[in-house]
């Protein structure tokens, strides 16, 4: 938790601080493609409570950014999450649940160099989930709707094509997992996700 606090107060003091020299995207639409990584939150099988735990996954996707002022832009995505493994006391899989995160937000930016643009996000997410047992067999996952904050950084390699670099959290509530109509596990969407990747702006 340390770290995070750490890199939400300086992206939010390069906010306040920014000298504006990057690369304005003032009505200017970009398209985005990142890869990275995911951590979830644990599970607990039904009635028993008992704690399954989850691994990190792989996290890649895309989406359009629209910047509607020098400092403010809107940015749609999705992001998915590789199927992770839910482990029991015993180390043993019990569960594998994959996610799609579908998200619509703002981004507050300011240019802290030359060429770098700091920003601070937020906005809502649905969250779809798929679920399987060690079996293989499919069981019914609820889709649920939450939201992310996220901190980040685009570097102008040139005025059109920039490095993006993303730290977010998703926030969701509960979902239940069921299998014949009855929920067998309860799990905590909620991840922290960090992501590389290219923003490229068409005009």
């Amino acid at each position: 938790m340390k770290k995070w606090t750490v890199l939400f107060t300086v992206v939010i003091l390069a906010l306040v601080a920014g000298s504006a020299d990057a690369e304005s995207i003032k009505g200017r639409l970009g398209i985005s493609g990142q890869l990275g990584f995911a951590t979830a939150e644990d599970a607990d099988l039904v009635p028993s409570d008992e704690k399954l735990t989850a691994g990190s996954t792989f996290a890649g996707g895309g989406g359009l950014i629209f910047g509607l002022t020098r400092n403010l832009a809107i940015e749609a995505g999705a992001l998915y999450l590789a199927p992770r493994d839910y482990k029991n006391a015993a180390g043993l899989k019990a569960l594998e649940i994959e996610n799609i995160d579908i998200s619509l937000g703002l981004q507050l930016r300011n240019n802290v160099s030359e060429n770098i643009a700091a920003y601070l996000g937020g906005g809502v997410d649905v969250l779809l989930s798929s679920v399987k047992d060690t079996e293989g067999d499919k069981g019914d996952a609820d889709t649920v709707i939450g939201g992310h904050v996220n901190v980040g950084g685009d570097y102008f390699v040139t005025k059109r094509m920039a490095l993006n670099f993303d730290l977010r959290g998703l926030i969701f509530p509960k979902a239940d997992l069921k299998s014949g109509g009855t929920t067998v596990a309860e799990y905590d969407p909620i991840s922290f996700v960090g992501l590389i990747g290219i923003r490229f702006f068409l005009n």
